[in-house]
């Protein structure tokens, strides 16, 4: 080996330098990477984990959303149902109140009207009675004793006519 310019303790030093180099390496640049390569791909497992967590998450938000808007979907459809069912129940009732009403004044101005129409009747009688009791002194030609009997007399008499017109 002389004759190739190789000298056995230069190889053995040489190969002893190359194997230092080697477990150097190893300890200070291979393994760390290494390390380093290991702890990133399990942040990157990790990463996709909590993405699935979250994408899953962000569904059943959404399922949740949806069944929330159904459901005040429908409790709004049955408070605008109720409150048609309200409206119409106060309506029915306004309707009938008002009716009600309507009868009660038409009863009061009834009973109003017979009770002026009874007034009028009652003055109209009397004024017939004077009238008659007038035109019987003025036929006689003298004033009649007994006024009060006679105008007496001639109020039972229309009010027997009245009776009987009736």
């Amino acid at each position: 080996m002389d004759a190739l310019g190789i000298t056995w303790p230069l190889l053995i030093s040489q190969l002893f330098n190359f194997l230092l180099l080697i477990v150097i390496l190893r300890a200070v640049l291979y393994e760390p990477v290494l390390k380093m390569l290991n702890q990133r791909k399990e942040r990157i497992a990790e990463g996709m984990r909590e993405a699935e967590s979250v994408a899953a998450a962000a569904q059943q938000a959404e399922a949740d959303k949806a069944k929330v808007l159904d459901a005040a979907r429908r409790e709004a459809g049955e408070i605008r149902s109720q409150a048609a069912r309200d409206a119409e129940k106060i309506a029915q009732e306004i309707r009938s109140r008002a009716e009600q009403e309507a009868t009660d004044i038409r009863m009061k101005a009834q009973e109003d009207a017979q009770k002026q129409v009874a007034v009028a009747m009652s003055d109209a009688n009397k004024q017939i009675a004077d009238l008659a009791i007038l035109a019987t002194e003025q036929l006689l030609g003298r004033e009649l004793a007994k006024k009060d009997e006679q105008a007496r007399f001639v109020t039972e008499f229309l009010a027997r006519q009245n009776g009987s017109a009736a």
